[in-house]
């Protein structure tokens, strides 16, 4: 069961409404997310892109402006390194575009996944410095100490773009940051920068680059809606928070989306082939539906295929390249179903605090999200490796009580190479050292019994009467939501259904139904409940009212129950009605 936490804030919630001509249960909420003062509530609550702070604050932009323009004047050669990810695909064609246009000799590169892993390797370097004047990283490089060390030999002049965080060495009980040493490194992360929003996508950066290039060559950033919208999209899928410059960010690249207003031929060639519709879409179908076909192609062949499809010109191509995403995609979820079901039941009875699990025989691709799936099943962070060749290579995912780059950077020794943040992290080391990690990383753990329970915050407890179509859509201006910024989640105590059934194809949903005090019935939804209805259901009624209930005879149960639920407006076939999504309950 999880455990469900009422936010609370001493807010003067009356005179917010007041101020901000918003209803209380909104204001509510933005104290509950420290938002307090008027400034700070109109910027949340109009993300406008004129809110967001000047790029030049950042540390080495105009350093590496310089490099760039030199370069160009020179007609040196420029390469950008990029990643195999969302946010790699999507910060490669920012930039190459942008190159390309200020007239820059361009190219890009991309690691293949399993040939080369993560980031800048000696081998490409090699290659590439035959080629090219000026090695650009984008969502990567910055704890490339010798891989840039390599470049800069060679003669390479090297700019690293990058957002995550810069390694360190414990000196004396203290952290000493280490940069790698590039001509230029852009990343807000680092501890000389004065950027005040440091949580933002390598492609926020990139496209915030972009726009700063424009200015500094004095050219029309017509590229700004096509550059935005892809910045949503990796924000989205490398689901950093969405607060501060993230919002406004998502919230203007979707609504552009929604308008079709991005110009982009390869992703819109995607759209149609994944048969979404562009006034519908939201933070959902970007970060589940479009984002797992981009990442696809990183992980089952090359991310090469998408960057092309997005530098696409010609229609046709576009939706040839398009489909094969689409295609890649439903090969990794085969993949993905199937050792995440195996290593869920692998992990379910070890007793480990830190679940560390090797599966030689699956694709090291899908390592993350098998991991992500183990951690969701069994709330504990969980490490999944897989053979690459001689080495293992793996990913970790978190949950919020523990720091796993923290923890793993503890043992960075044990590791060939390593880098990621709080929540997520990638390595590679050899087969032999993963007992030697899981032992280490157990040991050094300090998560107690509490931390392993799920917590659902609470908004506000309501009663069903305050529940209005008008304040569903009110809470649509808190959209988009996503990592930082949650869709709200209120409860209500002691209700009775009127009306419980299963629903759907796969048997697991539960429809229901609530009567108001003041007679008007709601209806909700359960999405992967009918187990735990079942199993309540057993403790509390005779064994022919849970057969009759299962079998679909039985649908007008009242029963007594406290639920926590979002609000939502539910359209089908052009028409609205208000709807509780459930995401808890207890009889």
């Amino acid at each position: 069961m999880a455990r469900w936490i009422i936010k609370e804030n001493d807010a003067d919630i009356a005179l917010m409404a007041k101020t901000l001509k918003i209803s209380p249960i909104l204001c509510e909420i933005l104290a509950n997310r420290g938002i307090r003062t008027k400034n700070t509530a109109i910027k949340y609550l109009h993300p406008n892109i004129s809110f967001m702070h000047d790029i030049a604050a950042m540390a080495d932009v105009e350093k590496a402006c310089g490099i760039i323009r030199e370069g160009i004047g020179k007609g040196q050669k420029f390469c950008i390194y990029g990643d195999y990810d969302v946010d790699g695909v999507s910060s490669t064609v920012i930039l190459h575009k942008t190159l390309l246009k200020l007239g820059a000799d361009s190219r890009y590169y991309i690691p293949h996944r399993e040939k080369e892993g993560y980031g800048l390797n000696i081998a490409a370097i090699e290659k590439l410095a035959a080629e090219v004047d000026v090695l650009i990283t984008v969502d990567n490089g910055i704890a490339a100490m010798a891989e840039v060390a390599r470049a800069k030999e060679l003669g390479l002049v090297v700019i690293i773009i990058d957002h995550h965080e810069p390694p360190y060495l414990e000196e004396g009980g203290e952290r000493v940051e280490q940069l790698p040493p590039a001509d230029a490194i852009i990343d807000p992360k680092r501890a000389d920068c004065p950027y005040p929003f440091k949580e933002m996508s390598a492609a926020g950066i990139v496209y915030k680059f972009a726009k700063y290039l424009h200015e500094a060559f004095g050219m029309e950033f017509a590229e700004e809606p096509e550059f935005l919208t892809f910045a949503a999209i990796a924000a989205f899928c490398d689901v950093v928070d969405l607060i501060d410059e993230n919002r406004i960010i998502t919230a203007n690249g979707l609504a552009l989306l929604r308008q079709q207003a991005f110009g982009n031929i390869g992703l819109k060639a995607l759209v149609k082939a994944r048969n979404l519709e562009y006034n519908k879409m939201d933070a959902f179908d970007i970060g589940f539906i479009i984002g797992p076909c981009i990442n696809a192609t990183g992980r089952l062949e090359s991310a090469e295929i998408a960057v092309g499809l997005f530098l696409c010109e010609d229609e046709t191509e576009a939706d040839a390249l398009a489909a094969r995403l689409v295609e890649l995609n439903n090969e990794r979820k085969e993949l993905t179903a199937k050792f995440a079901e195996e290593t869920i039941a692998k992990m379910a009875d070890v007793e480990d605090k830190v679940l560390v699990v090797y599966q030689p025989n699956m694709h090291e691709s899908i390592a993350g999200i098998v991991a992500g799936r183990v951690k969701d099943a069994l709330n504990r962070p969980a490490i999944v490796f897989a053979k690459s060749g001689e080495i293992a290579k793996g990913s970790a995912r978190s949950i919020e009580a523990y720091n796993i780059f923290e923890e793993m950077q503890k043992q960075k020794d044990l590791f060939i190479r390593f880098g990621g943040h709080k929540m997520a992290a990638g390595a590679s080391l050899s087969i032999e050292n993963i007992d030697a990690l899981r032992q280490r990383l157990n040991e050094t753990c300090t998560l107690i019994d509490e931390d392993f329970v799920p917590i659902i915050y609470i908004e506000k407890e309501l009663a069903l009467d305050d529940i209005t179509y008008e304040l569903a859509e009110s809470l649509q201006t808190l959209a988009p939501f996503g990592k930082a910024n949650k869709q709200p989640v209120f409860v209500t105590r002691e209700v009775f259904t009127e009306g419980v059934e299963i629903i759907g194809q796969s048997g697991t949903t539960l429809r229901l139904g609530f009567r108001c005090e003041s007679g008007w019935r709601l209806r909700a939804v359960a999405f992967k409940s009918v187990e735990k209805f079942q199993a309540m259901l057993a403790k509390s009624y005779s064994e022919e009212v849970c057969k009759g209930f299962a079998m679909g005879r039985i649908r007008n149960l009242a029963v007594k129950m406290d639920i926590a639920y979002h609000i939502e407006i539910n359209t089908y076939n052009g028409n609205s009605s208000l709807q509780l999504r459930i995401v808890d309950f207890e009889f």
